[in-house]
């Protein structure tokens, strides 16, 4: 890995730290920072148990996205509070003592807020963004508070050792879509050099203004809302001692695996 991180750092404005997981640090984290808990490989090849306490996770930011041990649901970290969306379609505030094997969070300090235009799906609202944030080799976290007339969502369902990879486990995930509601998209946007440590490109969950709505998104349709984003200048991955248990190859490139992920539909509707 640290012949890649040579390769890559000199195209990005930012500064990477690669430290050991534990006790969060009590201080303030920079606010423009944005944190890493383990590798997206790791998750890939079925790293599924939570190495990290979700009150550790949020002293690291306040919002973002990720998963649970044993892959049981969608987190999303909003407004300093962390929520999991299961595969029964149930929304829960989570408690301290829950752990994450993945997950991306910052100190949400918004930079800018615009108008959300009305968009009639979630590739529409992507490109609005690409016009907003020409900025291709940074990260940003994205918040877009909005009303929307749909949104396609799904949730993945608790897993149990030996674990399966992770395109075969969402193959089973389940999968819901909702009318007329408003909420809040959490999004990651990651440069397209972090193949195979994070998510390149977008990764949105979603939540709904009354908690009880949420999952990873598939599409949406916005009629109106306003579009916040931070910009991070820092980014921080936790690794853990468990990180290629198994010994299993985190280098290998799994990007086509990871874009199926992230698009694959389900066979469950909720």
């Amino acid at each position: 890995m640290s012949l890649m991180m040579d390769r890559l750092l000199p195209l990005a404005l930012l500064t990477c730290t690669l430290v050991n997981s534990g006790p969060a640090n009590a201080a303030e984290p920079d606010p423009d920072q944005i944190a890493q808990v383990s590798v997206i490989n790791a998750l890939m090849l079925g790293q599924f148990d939570g190495t990290l306490p979700l009150g550790e996770l949020l002293k690291l930011g306040d919002f973002g996205l990720g998963t649970f041990d044993h892959l049981d649901g969608e987190l999303i970290a909003l407004d300093g509070k962390i929520y999991q969306a299961r595969s029964d379609g149930t929304v829960h505030e989570c408690g301290p003592e829950m752990t994450t094997p993945f997950a991306v969070v910052t100190p949400f300090n918004r930079d800018v807020t615009v108008p959300c235009p009305p968009v009639g799906s979630l590739e529409q609202l992507e490109q609005v963004l690409a016009t907003l944030l020409p900025q291709e080799n940074v990260f940003v976290a994205i918040r877009v508070d909005a009303k929307f007339a749909s949104i396609s969502l799904r949730a993945v369902g608790r897993q149990e050792p030996p674990y399966r990879p992770l395109t075969e486990v969402v193959a089973h995930q389940s999968e819901w879509t909702r009318e007329n509601l408003n909420g809040t998209l959490v999004g990651i946007r990651c440069p397209k050099w972090v193949t195979g440590i994070s998510v390149p490109g977008y990764h949105w969950h979603f939540l709904s203004a009354d908690h009880k709505v949420g999952g990873h998104v598939f599409d949406c349709r916005i009629e109106s809302g306003t579009i916040s984003f931070d910009r991070c200048k820092t980014w921080v991955v936790k690794l853990n001692d468990s990180l290629g248990a198994g010994g299993k190859d985190l280098s290998q490139d799994l990007s086509k695996e990871l874009n199926k992920v992230e698009r694959q539909r389900g066979t469950t509707e909720k």
